[in-house]
């Protein structure tokens, strides 16, 4: 199964999962993030350094993330998998599409 259509399915219900697998599933997403921005076909992992700020920004936030409410918690998670297109998107050799 495609990670974009796992995540997004896990996701798709916030008030169903508690703040635990809620924290679980921004790691996954950020852990996927780190690993298409240190990959060699991206570019390695100096290319993108504000994404890698972002990303530890994000990892030190899960706690107060995964307690967020649930329409804030589903934003944060839809801006992730956005950013998650775009950076696979770009890792293909797409760099001129952007999502937003």
């Amino acid at each position: 199964m495609d990670r974009l259509v796992y995540f997004k399915r896990m996701a798709s219900d916030p008030a169903a999962l508690d703040t635990v697998v809620r924290r679980i599933i921004v790691r996954k997403i950020v852990d996927e993030l780190q690993e298409i921005c240190d990959s060699e076909a991206s570019g390695g992992a100096d290319r993108y350094p504000a994404v890698d700020g972002l990303l530890r920004t994000i990892r030190a936030s899960t706690i107060s993330i995964g307690k967020a409410d649930h329409r804030c918690w589903q934003k944060i998670v839809d801006e992730l998998l956005q950013l998650r297109a775009t950076m696979v998107d770009l890792k293909a050799g797409h760099g001129g599409k952007t999502s937003h």
